[in-house]
């Protein structure tokens, strides 16, 4: 990646070294576990690394995809689609209960479908009959708003048209009822705001 001198000036001159800031007030040492770096060098950090963020920040998107619903799939003994699969945690799952059946128990709810496997994860304690070692993972984030701002001249709260789209119709109908509505430069001198406002 080509580096501009002026630009990139505050990382311009270590960025491409060995161990860069090594035996200067920045780092500890050769370790780097304690690092002390300016804001300006951050921030050009920061737009340099931009290209390696990932975009996804929404934690919804990774729903039963994370290592709690792992850890649940793991001990039910499960696998989630798409998903990896683990050797099972309980070998005597299978092994129970072989004379019982749902025909045996007059109290036992017969279903005829099978119940989805992401139910079964995501509900452990509701869907198994002997849920063991599970992670309860939560089952919803709040809801992230947040759209990625390409363009460094834009300041920092903006209207942006994705979020809150202005249709057009409602406007059309608008501009016939406020034709009638102009205001003259005689009429702004003679208005005076009351004093109780």
């Amino acid at each position: 990646m080509e580096l501009d001198e002026e630009e990139d000036n505050p990382v311009f001159d270590w960025f491409y070294d060995h161990q860069p800031l090594k035996y200067t007030k920045m780092v500890n040492g050769p370790s780097y576990r304690l690092w002390r770096l300016t804001l300006p060098v951050m921030a050009n950090l920061h737009r340099l690394s931009n290209q390696l963020l990932s975009d996804l920040i929404d934690k919804n998107y990774f729903y039963l995809f994370d290592k709690k619903s792992f850890f649940t799939a793991k001990a039910l003994n499960m696998a989630i689609p798409g998903g990896p699969k683990f050797e099972p945690m309980f070998r005597d799952i299978q092994d129970e209960d072989e004379d019982w059946n749902e025909f045996n128990d007059i109290n036992k709810i017969i279903v005829r479908h099978q119940i989805r496997t992401e139910y079964k994860i995501a509900f452990p304690h509701l869907y198994n009959s002997r849920p063991r070692k599970v992670e309860l993972s939560p089952y919803h984030h709040p809801t992230v708003l947040f759209i990625k701002n390409d363009d460094p001249e834009i300041e920092a709260f903006y209207f942006d048209e994705v979020i809150n789209p202005i249709s057009a119709y409602k406007t059309e109908k608008l501009r016939g009822l406020t034709d009638n509505l102009e205001v003259t430069d005689e009429d702004l001198e003679e208005f005076i705001l009351p004093e109780t406002v």
